[in-house]
């Protein structure tokens, strides 16, 4: 069995860890792959984005690489990849931080440090927290694997640092650790201190054989944290932090938030049956989404559930609080069809042009079921969030048109007469793209990757309770069809109090919906991505909030 992993010395311990644990198992030869992610090649000096340590390892594992992929289960983005399944999640370790000064230093405690002191961290979660706990101490940005941090923790570039208990202890640095901090003044990453094993869904032997090492306590209060985290509205690099821990049947949860700055926080606990985790997680997020600061900016995101972690981590970095209620779903179209058949041919295109990340998600799926080259085409993204996707998949964008949209592509994409174009859309797009390829002399396959429903069932409770938390100060629309799905989740009594949120949208097609749907558009975002649509919602709302004065 072929195990991929990074090759840090952190990653590589863990993945010893689980060799051991296949080996322990019966499960003969076992060989440790290691693949260089987003994260590795990033300068020391940086942060990482959710997925940046783990998009790499499970291109690998669906192009049949390895057989199994391996990842610190804090990292591994809320929603699961297509075709991938966690089998088995090894025996946690302590999941807490813990506190790290330089040696012979007598502040060896959070409270202690004096005065402004400088903590190091690159986690958002853990700068909100600190902040919310010490006030006056000066977080500041300090990246780097674990040695690097102590070397320049000892250097004097900081005055402590602050790291998971379970790094240090794994490559045998638990010496250095001056106090573990208790979960409730800084709650643990979700999945922190546990390893998580994926696979192939279609690789039922790999699948049983790395399922023989999963540890359930571990299995459901991981799940239950990571279902706090997604119904926060947050990703793995959210400000949000949870920690369950599963006595036989019975299972503690405890959740918090912090705002970046600290100004804000909270946090509660929960308790129930162990096997109602996910429950319990969501039940939790919802009692904490009450407990917000007086006038914090409240902004109802209807983003698809798959979509949603990035552009609510840029909210929340931003001091908006996203409340999620997905108004459509999305649906990959069954492996078999049409989709696979493109992907079996895709060295015979010259473009391979994708309109959104479910499209490339839908479509890497499929090129990973088929074994399908995916470098001999040009790729182009319709915007960045897209372009983003397909780059975290090992893919080299050649186009991304000046205008994000499809009018963009249509007018920008280099085509002569006879070139063969693949165009991945979903079910509701309109036919302006291929038509306008076409009418330029491309030849152009259109295939539906995945369809769109609105107005999903599980979102209708979500927008009740969205509604009566308080007021909202806008909803973000990226698409028509959040547009019809938000209006069709209420019924006739809620209408006229959803159609009196301000609406912020991405682009003209979609203000025009929300307009026709009775909502006032307060500003449209220039771009799709996640990162301009959170700029322009905090820009509209500062200056409404201005107005009002």
């Amino acid at each position: 069995m072929r195990l991929g992993t990074r090759g840090s010395a952190l990653a590589l311990a863990q993945a010893r860890l689980v060799e051991a644990a296949l080996q322990a198992a019966g499960v003969e030869p076992v060989e440790l792959v290691t693949i260089e992610t987003e994260g590795d090649r990033r300068r020391p000096d940086t942060a990482w984005g959710e997925g940046a340590f783990v998009a790499a390892i499970e291109r690998a594992l669906l192009d049949g690489r390895v057989d199994a992929a391996i990842h610190s289960a804090k990292d591994v983005p809320t929603h699961e990849t297509p075709g991938l399944v966690i089998a088995a999640y090894l025996r946690r370790e302590d999941a807490r931080d813990a506190l790290i000064v330089r040696a012979g230093e007598m502040a060896r405690t959070l409270s202690a440090l004096p005065p402004g002191a400088r903590v190091g961290t690159d986690s958002p979660r853990r700068t909100g927290f600190l902040l919310a706990s010490r006030a006056d101490l000066r977080v500041h940005p300090l990246h780097g694997n674990v040695d690097t941090r102590l070397r320049r923790l000892d250097a004097g570039e900081t005055d402590a640092l602050v790291l998971a208990v379970a790094g240090l202890v794994r490559l045998g640095r638990a010496d250095r650790i001056s106090e573990v901090l208790e979960p409730s003044l800084v709650p643990p990453a979700p999945g922190q201190g546990a390893i998580a094993v994926q696979v192939r869904v279609d690789d039922a032997a790999s699948y049983q054989a790395v399922a023989t090492i999963d540890d359930q306590p571990t299995r459901l209060a991981v799940e239950a944290e990571r279902a706090f985290l997604t119904a926060s509205g947050g990703g793995c690099r959210a400000p949000i932090g949870a920690l369950a821990r599963v006595d036989g049947d019975r299972m503690d949860l405890l959740g918090g938030w912090a705002s970046p700055d600290g100004s804000a926080s909270a946090s509660a606990r929960g308790q129930g049956r162990a096997d109602e985790g996910l429950r319990l997680g969501r039940e939790l997020a919802a009692r904490l989404g009450t407990r917000r600061r007086p006038g914090a900016r409240r902004v109802l995101v209807t983003r698809a559930a798959e979509q949603v972690d990035e552009l609510a981590r840029h909210l929340q970095e931003a001091g908006v609080a996203a409340v999620v209620v997905p108004a459509i779903a999305i649906e990959p179209v069954p492996p078999g069809g049409d989709l696979d058949a493109a992907a079996r041919r895709l060295d015979r295109y010259a473009w391979v042009v994708v309109t959104s990340a479910n499209g490339v998600r839908a479509l890497l799926s499929a090129a990973g079921r088929v074994a399908a080259p995916l470098d001999a085409p040009r790729w182009a993204a319709v915007g960045s969030t897209t372009r983003h996707v397909l780059e975290r998949g090992g893919i080299e964008v050649a186009l991304q048109p000046r205008r994000s949209s499809a009018a963009g592509i249509g007018a920008e994409l280099p085509v002569s007469p006879g070139d063969r174009v693949l165009l991945v859309r979903g079910d509701l797009a309109g036919r302006a793209l291929p038509d306008a390829l076409r009418a330029r002399g491309a030849e152009v396959d259109d295939v539906v990757a995945y369809r769109t429903h609105e107005a999903p069932e599980s979102s209708r409770a979500l927008l009740r309770r969205a509604l009566a938390d308080g007021p909202l100060d806008a909803v973000l629309f990226t698409s028509g069809s959040t547009v019809h799905g938000l209006v069709a989740l209420g019924d006739a009594e809620a209408v006229p109090a959803i159609t009196s949120i301000p609406a912020i949208c991405i682009g003209p097609e979609t203000a025009a919906e929300a307009r026709r749907a009775g909502f006032h558009v307060l500003a449209e975002a220039p771009t799709r991505d996640a990162a301009a649509l959170a700029t322009t919602t905090v820009a509209a709302l500062t200056t409404q909030l201005q107005e009002v004065r």
